[in-house]
């Protein structure tokens, strides 16, 4: 085996429980090679410069992938007898280095375990965890459904890490985020002990196990409430006047009335970022894309060109969906292509006002040439914490200086009142905020005793003390990178 540097806390998979874990998942479902343990022990935290500097030699010390749940019940109970911490990999799609070991131990990868089980009449779909979300959404709609929420990289997420990591994406503008509306009806999942039990939580309690980042249980099976298939034509929609084409976008964002999928407005700095659409979108123009059902996507256009805006591409609906697909330059897609065109720019995730233009322009004025302007627009909550209005969600392109200046920046926004879930921390406390959270770290401590799963990414972890019962304490300080 190629010998990892260790890091400060990292705990190394000895010979013996290598050569059981070769027994448990076959020699070829093993990982002990420096590079191949290189790539399955990072995700996409290299958007936020901060992260990278911090997360960088962070690397398990072996990796398996279980081809069954008896295999993978199998390698939590020998993690949990030799002490071993266990990170659950899915398709390594999340930006804040939710599926990164901080103290190196075994990466638990569950791309083998990807079966879509059943999609019912009723609109529910299960599936095990590293069903990859493209694979649910051909799925519901060979039955008529669709997904309610799905991530731009739905190519390669998989459907636990959405949950465990994610949080909104294409179709929150109808549905709201993953947490919304009883979108996850089940949870099924593990716990790490001697003997593993397999808990199921329902409906709101499912909440327990999300934007967890795999903290407080294994998923092994999610049960999703599905939304009846629509036909979706796609439009590009372009300006000059980036004031109106804001005002355009926000009419047809509000609208009720008008079915639709995704509403992704970018200024022209991100239009000049996407080279596969240049065609389609001029020098100069900012760019707005859209998900319209088809009966009322050809009026959407007529009422674009009547305020002077251009419409540069219409793409009917089609089965099955290929690309372009508009969706894949929203979201952290379009902070992607931003990125590869500016390098040096990295990104942050601001909850706006009704008022979100004039708020954007008073963050704006306050870092002049640091932000580029980008929005989703999601359905929001009410006080009472069901669905609300329509919301726009600023993902801007930071010119990047320091994190002196993205905290700066963060703080000015909080005073205007916008709320900011930040994008450069790997804690789930700080990631924004959750009035579940509480609920979480109680599933940890009963899921997981010796807090062994994804460890240091909870600032408050569940220990063992000498006299066996249970106590909070911080996460030693060399686990906080």
């Amino acid at each position: 085996m190629n010998m990892i540097a260790p890091t400060p806390g990292f705990v190394t998979v000895p010979p013996d429980a290598l050569a059981t874990l070769a027994d448990l998942v076959g020699a070829d479902n093993l990982v002990t090679v420096e590079a191949e343990l290189e790539t399955l022990s990072k995700d996409c935290y290299w958007y936020s410069p901060v992260l990278k500097s911090r997360l960088d030699a962070r690397r398990a010390s072996a990796a398996v992938r279980p081809g069954s749940m008896a295999e993978l019940r199998s390698v939590l109970a020998l993690a949990y007898v030799r002490d071993l911490p266990v990170t659950v990999r899915g398709g390594a799609t999340g930006n804040y280095g939710q599926c990164i070991p901080l103290c190196g131990g075994l990466v638990v990868d569950i791309g083998r375990l990807d079966r879509v089980l059943e999609v019912t009449d009723d609109g529910l779909l299960t599936a095990e965890p590293g069903a990859r979300v493209i694979k649910l959404e051909q799925a519901a709609r060979e039955r008529g459904w669709e997904l309610r929420c799905y991530p731009s990289t739905w190519v390669k997420s998989t459907v636990s890490g959405f949950i465990a990591g994610g949080s909104a994406g294409i179709g929150s503008i109808t549905w709201g985020g993953l947490r919304d509306n009883g979108t996850i009806k089940r949870v099924k999942l593990l716990t790490l002990e001697a003997e593993p039990r397999e808990l199921v939580l329902e409906e709101a309690e499912a909440l327990r196990a999300f934007h967890a980042y795999g903290t407080n249980g294994v998923i092994t099976e999610i049960q999703l409430r599905l939304a009846p298939a629509r036909r979706w034509d796609q439009l590009i929609v372009t300006s000059p006047d980036w004031s109106a084409l804001t005002d355009f976008v926000t009419k047809v964002a509000r609208d009720d009335a008008v079915p639709k999928r995704l509403v992704s407005l970018q200024e022209a700095s991100f239009g000049a970022a996407f080279k596969p659409l240049k065609r389609w979108i001029a020098d100069g123009h900012a760019v707005a894309f859209f998900d319209l059902e088809e009966s009322c996507s050809a009026a959407m256009a007529e009422a674009a060109r009547a305020r002077g805006l251009t419409v540069s591409l219409t793409i009917p609906h089609h089965e099955p969906r290929r690309q372009p697909m508009l969706a894949e330059y929203g979201w952290n897609h379009a902070t992607l292509w931003m990125m590869k065109a500016r390098p040096g720019h990295t990104y942050l995730q601001l909850g706006m006002g009704r008022d979100f233009a004039a708020q954007a322009e008073a963050l704006r004025a306050r870092f002049p040439d640091q932000l580029h302007l980008h929005y989703e627009f999601v359905r929001g909550r009410n006080a009472a914490g069901a669905l609300g209005e329509v919301v726009a969600v600023l993902i801007p392109a930071v010119r990047f200086q320091s994190e002196e200046q993205l905290r700066a920046i963060i703080a000015a926004a909080g005073e205007l009142g916008i709320a900011s879930g930040d994008p450069h921390t790997c804690y789930v406390e700080d990631g924004g905020k959750d009035p579940g959270f509480e609920a979480k770290w109680t599933l940890k401590r009963e899921t997981d005793p010796k807090g062994l799963l994804n460890p240091g990414k909870l600032k408050a972890e569940w220990t063992v003390d000498g006299a066996g019962t249970g106590r909070r304490e911080v996460f030693p300080v060399f686990l906080r990178p």
